[in-house]
């Protein structure tokens, strides 16, 4: 079947709409059309307004009837936080509308827009600098590290065909003097084949890991190459770090399902440290609560701060931000090996190392950095992104139809506006780029956050088939709207603050569709100040030469006449010249 033949209705006239985001009431009347990828409406009353809406981006459908064949209304809750009404005269054309909606949002990948997309070409748009989709490949990113420390790592293709994990990528990095055969066993011994994997080298040479569980069982089931595996990456004399982002509760509830934590005995040079990162299914429970609250304009500031506490969001900031502190601190303070896995190691596992490595390495906190995390922590370490953005806010995490959709990747966002709140000189990209990629992530026009895992991507030929977003966002004239104005590049690991006073809710992301926000145009004008700052600079650095050359060459040249007596006139007016600079 052709996904033509899901619409029932292409064109309807006399649709009205409203923005009820916002606690708007104004009605705007237009025509609703149908395509394949995208619902469409226009305005009748010459203001040339449009709508043009993914249907990926439509979280929930909710339907009204006024009275039986009066029509009724539409209600399109979407992943941007959006709340869109559509009016409707009939009651057949509305039932009609709401079953085409339907079809169009639960369509399989390989029928998702990105697949269809075509980037503008045109001649006043610049060619990509690279192709996104081999901007950020294992042995090119990897290679300083296999250059400066060949001795302690190698780059392993025993994944290649994804039957030890297929979660993880075909190339992965493992210590030089360890076997395949070890690390095989050592997959067989973890959940999903997820075995402990480099994901980065800190200077001084402490070492950040991640995997998933052990599956230890009832029984305390042991896997000596595990042991050997773990204990090949510290050197001698030295410990490790294992950090459990479940609670103990937690973890020991899985090992009655087979899993479990790594047994003391077996370990003796790691110190286990669990520090609790929020579940999936608890996240998405607080997301739905946080944009309840968001969305309700009618409560009074009290009720509205305490439904914000109630949703436990901003607790799960502040519990990812203390998981990636204290790994940050054993790697930079310690200088100690660290392993992060919680049960799968694919959601909060990749929150905390992908935090600890923007505390402490500065290049991650660069635009070509972030990109590279994603790429590295995210997308090719197996975040099921098809599956956690399936639905976003408006579905809690006890919906029949949402059970593995989980806001995790948004977690790891937010995480970064924190740290960009707290640090907003030390990272190259702005907090608007943040929103792009959230924006992105759950409904997008490029092919990089489909499928759940590398072997699904290749099988699914995207890097032929659809369109990198990396290569969209590095074009200079679409990279210059996302750089930073006020950054300063710090070469220092940055701090942040965990306190619950430190963290802010992020107005920006989750108050911009409920009104006009007064910070929308604040950036702009920053940059224009940066932009006048640094011309008054120009203009006083060239009088203060001007003024340098004339009375040296008053000087020199006896033919000039050069008043002695004026000389501490002279030198105040370059020491005027000199602070007008420094203003």
């Amino acid at each position: 079947m052709e996904l033509g033949d899901l619409i029932l209705i292409p064109k309807l006239d006399n649709v009205a709409l409203i923005d009820k985001s916002d606690g708007s009431s104004k009605t705007i009347d237009g025509t609703l059309c149908i395509s394949i990828h995208h619902l469409l409406w226009s305005s009748r009353q010459g203001n040339d307004q449009e709508l043009w809406l993914l249907y990926r981006k439509i979280d929930l459908i909710e339907k009204k009837l006024n009275t039986p064949n009066s029509g009724g209304s539409i209600i399109l809750k979407c992943k941007d936080f959006r709340i869109l009404q559509l009016d409707i005269n009939s009651a057949d054309d509305l039932t009609n509308v709401v079953l085409s909606i339907e079809k169009l949002t639960s369509q399989e990948q390989t029928l998702q827009y990105p697949f269809f997309h075509k980037p503008q070409t045109t001649s006043n748009i610049a060619a990509p600098i690279e192709d996104g989709w081999t901007a950020f490949i294992p042995v090119s990113e990897w290679s300083k590290l296999l250059t400066a420390h060949a001795d302690e790592w190698r780059i392993s293709y025993l994944n290649k065909d994804y039957k030890v994990c297929d979660s993880y990528p075909s190339a992965v990095i493992v210590p030089q003097h360890v076997e395949d055969k070890v690390i095989i066993s050592s997959a067989n011994f973890r959940d999903g084949g997820r075995f402990p994997a480099l994901c980065y080298r800190h200077e001084g040479g402490s070492i950040l890991l991640r995997s998933s569980q052990p599956m230890c069982g009832t029984n305390g089931k042991r896997c000596k190459e595990d042991e050997r595996l773990l204990n090949a990456v510290l050197g001698p004399g030295r410990r490790g770090y294992i950090i459990d982002t479940r609670s103990i509760s937690q973890a020991q509830s899985s090992r009655a399902r087979g899993g479990g934590t790594e047994i003391d005995a077996a370990y003796p040079q790691w110190r286990k440290v669990h520090k609790t990162v929020p579940r999936p299914h608890d996240l998405a429970d607080s997301f739905f609560k946080l944009i309840e609250a968001c969305n309700d304009i009618t409560c009074s500031t009290s009720q509205w701060i305490s439904r914000l506490d109630n949703s436990g969001w901003l607790s799960a900031v502040q519990s990812a931000l203390n998981a990636a502190c204290v790994t940050a601190q054993c790697l930079h303070q310690e200088v100690a090996a660290v392993l992060v896995h919680g049960s799968t190691g694919r959601d909060s596992t990749l929150v905390v190392t992908s935090l600890a490595q923007t505390i402490l390495n500065p290049d991650c906190r660069t635009v070509r950095g972030l990109q590279a995390l994603i790429e590295r922590e995210w997308i090719q370490a197996g975040h099921q992104f098809f599956s956690r953005t399936r639905h976003g806010p408006y579905h809690p995490s006890n919906s029949q139809s949402s059970l593995t959709h989980a806001p995790t990747f948004l977690l790891f966002l937010d995480c970064l506006y924190q740290l960009h709140y707290q640090f907003q000189y030390s990272f190259e990209y702005t907090v608007d780029l943040l929103i792009e990629l959230y924006n992105h992530a759950y409904c997008s026009d490029y092919g990089t956050f489909l499928g759940d895992s590398e072997a699904e991507r290749v099988k699914l030929r995207l890097s032929e088939r659809t369109c990198s977003l990396w290569s969209y966002i590095n074009r200079p004239e679409v990279l210059e709207k996302w750089l930073n104005p006020l950054y300063e590049p710090n070469s220092g690991v940055i701090w942040p603050s965990v306190a619950p006073l430190s963290i802010q809710l992020w107005k920006e992301l989750y108050l911009a569709h409920t009104s006009v926000a007064p910070w929308k145009d604040l950036l702009s004008s920053i940059t224009q100040i940066k932009q006048n700052h640094v011309a008054v600079r120009k203009v006083a650095g060239k009088l203060q030469l001007q003024i340098k050359r004339a009375i040296e060459e008053m000087r020199s040249n006896p033919d000039l006449c050069y008043d002695e007596e004026n000389q501490d006139e002279h030198t105040r007016i370059a020491q005027l010249s000199l602070e007008s600079q420094n203003t």
